[in-house]
Formats: C-alpha cells, structure tokens, sequence
C-alpha cells in the first residue's frame, strides 16, 4: 500500500512536465459551422493558458503550469454524396513550463519547461442534417437554418521519451466524436446571430510506457465528456463577437490500476470578438477561464485564431442571367 502511495505521488508529480494538449479548450467559436465545398482554408493560433489541467486533459490540482502552443490547422472542404464534408489536420508546436506544490515530505517541487510538438490530430466532419454541398455561388443564396454534421477525430502523439522527465507528448491515442449543431436567429444574413453546440466523448488508450520517473507499467484515463457552446452575433459586415460556454465531466486518471482522485466537473466560460480583415483572412481573439465546478480546476485562457482561405473561382459556375 505503501508503495503504491509513493508510485501515485510521483506520477502526479511528474504529470505537470508534459504539455496541455490543445483540445482541452475546444475549436473556438465560428469553428464548428459548415461552408462551400472546394474552400481550403490554413488556420493558425497562438493560445497561452495559465491552468492545472495538463496531458490529455489530466487534472492535477497541485500543479502550476504555464503553455504556449501554436496550433497549425489545414481543412479541405469537398462533396461527398451531396453532403458537406470536410477533412482537416493539425499540428502542435509549442512549450511549457511549471510546478507542483506538494506537501509530502522531502519531494522537491521541480520547475521545468520544454518545446516541440504537443500531440496533433486528424478529423473528418459530414454533413448530417442541412447541410449540402453547395459552391460558393449557392452558399452565399442558401437560407441558413438548424444544421448538423457528424464531427470525428483522431488525436496522435507528439514528441515523447520515456526517460525523458520533460515531455510535450501524451504517448497515447485519442478518439474524439459527436454531432456538432448550427442554430441561425434572424431574417437577415448580415445580421445573423448563432448558436453553435458541440457535445463530445473522448476515449483513450492506454499509455503503456510511462515516463521513467512515475514507477508506473501503465497509465489509463476514464471517458470525458464535453460539451461546447458559442453564441455570436454579427454587429456590422465585418465585426463580430460572442460569448462561450463549455463543460467537461470525467476523465480521471488509473495508474497501474489505481484509480486517482483527479475526475473532472468543471464549467468554463469566455469572451471572444472577431473581423473580417479581408474576404480571405479573418482574425479573432478568445480569452476565458473557469466559473464553476466541484473539482479543483485552475483554467486561465487567451487565444488568438487567423483564418485564411483559399478558393479556386475558376471552377466556379457562375449561373448565366436571362
């Protein structure tokens, strides 16, 4: 019993020496809404969060830990059955640094960093319901009104050394998946206000080389469940601007079996305002934290997003005018 006391002692502390994987703080408003087939769009980030939710979304409520990562996403919209689909990869560069305070004797509380690559993904959305593969011409005519499509992704591990003490890396897999869903208010386009909802499970594999210094031969981590909300509205052509709301339930932690006192309850909320720069670059600029919860959590976040596009007009059939 003893041992196992020391092994999970150790692994907590440890965990606070690996980088918060980006999707702990969900896509972002305006991020889960569908477009015009043939669009390909390069989406990069700059988000700093100040929190106690590390890897994989882990809880450790002793740990300080301090993140830059700059995610680079790319998305291809395309045709798929007469469905909107589209598929998208991201890559996660980035540092981190940070601490534990810990009140058992004679363990040290260690002050870290570290940079490369926090885990990264591939996902895959599919127009459900409302939502057809239309070009541009016909996308910009459509009556906007409720929308669903299926959301699935697959999160990879970044760099990762098991006799390393410092990792950005989970060593470990993740699915991700649910219906994300469009509500449009208002008769007019311009002036539109949304209302984006994203409820989600994630599931994991195991880690079955744990960094060195835990003692552990394998570490697990229960279901999360998520669900994200954007509310924006649109002010004037270019200008817009919301408020966020997302919680998350679960996901505690088993280390050699041993399930750790870490399950998530928190409830997080933020601002966010956005523009239109050009009619292929947009910026906008997110910053949130924690209102609620039961759990322990610690969530300070600031995000920046660019969103530049890219569309062949060529390719576009222009409807003849009688």
């Amino acid at each position: 019993m003893e041992k196992s006391k020391i092994k999970n002692g150790l692994f907590l502390c440890i965990l606070i020496l690996f980088c918060r994987n980006i999707y702990g703080q969900g896509d972002g408003a305006r991020m889960l809404l569908w477009g015009p087939k043939g669009v390909t769009t390069f989406i990069p980030k700059w988000m700093h969060l100040e929190e106690n939710i590390i890897p994989g979304d882990i809880l450790v409520k002793n740990a300080n830990v301090t993140i830059d990562v700059f995610p680079l996403v790319l998305v291809h919209n395309f045709d798929l059955g007469g469905h909107f689909a589209q598929v998208m990869f991201m890559a996660n560069p980035g540092s981190v640094s940070g601490t534990l305070t810990t009140s058992s004797p004679g363990l040290p509380s260690p002050e870290l960093n570290n940079s490369g690559l926090a885990d990264g993904f591939v996902g895959f959305k599919f127009g459900l319901i409302n939502e057809p593969a239309l070009n541009a011409i016909e996308f910009a005519k459509y009556k906007q009104k409720f929308s669903m499509m299926g959301y699935f992704r697959l999160w990879y591990p970044g760099s990762y050394d098991h006799k390393n003490p410092l990792n950005l890396g989970t060593n470990r897999f993740t699915f991700e998946f649910g219906p994300a869903m469009n509500f449009h208010f208002g008769e007019n386009p311009k002036r539109a206000t949304i209302l984006e909802v994203y409820p989600a499970v994630r599931l994991y594999t195991s880690n079955n080389n744990p960094t060195l210094i835990t003692l552990a031969d394998k570490t697990q981590q229960e279901p999360l469940y998520t669900i994200e909300n954007h509310l924006t509205h649109n002010f004037t052509d270019k200008f817009w601007a919301g408020v966020d709301l997302r919680y998350q339930y679960g996901g505690a932690l088993k280390v050699d079996g041993v399930k750790q006192d870490n399950k998530q309850n928190t409830l997080g909320s933020g601002i966010v305002a956005g523009y239109q720069v050009l009619s292929m670059l947009s910026i906008n600029a997110d910053y949130g934290g924690r209102i609620a919860g039961s759990d322990g959590a610690k969530i300070n976040m600031f995000k920046l997003t660019a969103t530049i596009s890219y569309l062949n007009k060529k390719k576009l059939q222009i409807p003849e005018s009688n």
